[in-house]
């Protein structure tokens, strides 16, 4: 796989990396919920799309909500914070896209880690 440093990616996994999340705002208000359990599906520097068996209210105009995902592709746990996005309805579960409101650094580290994981696993 090749990337330019410059140019925007997303990176499809043939299968599913397991994560957890929790959500840690709704609108204006903190909170800390249990961690659920979901699945990564593709990934870039500036969003996720999960895939999980909570149905979560997504409604990012009138009340956003953030999340903390956590996951490792290679070596390294990787934790990232963004707020959703989208929801959709499959099979018997719920995909959601999250945009990613992260650092320079964590993407850079980001980046990083999904080019080992490219490698690890023959991606091209």
């Amino acid at each position: 796989m090749r990337f330019k440093r410059q140019e925007p990616f997303r990176y499809q996994f043939g299968q599913p990396i397991p994560c957890t999340f929790r959500i840690t705002r709704i609108g204006d208000r903190e909170v800390k919920t249990d961690k659920g359990l979901a699945e990564i599906h593709d990934i870039s520097p500036r969003g996720v799309r999960i895939e999980t068996h909570l149905n979560i209210p997504v409604d990012p105009e009138r009340r956003p909500i953030e999340i903390e995902i956590s996951f490792v592709l290679v070596e390294e746990e990787i934790r990232v914070r963004g707020i959703f996005v989208w929801k959709k309805p499959f099979a018997k579960e719920y995909q959601y896209g999250v945009n990613l409101t992260i650092s320079e650094d964590q993407k850079e580290k980001l980046i990083s880690e999904i080019k080992k994981f490219a490698a690890v696993n023959g991606k091209k």
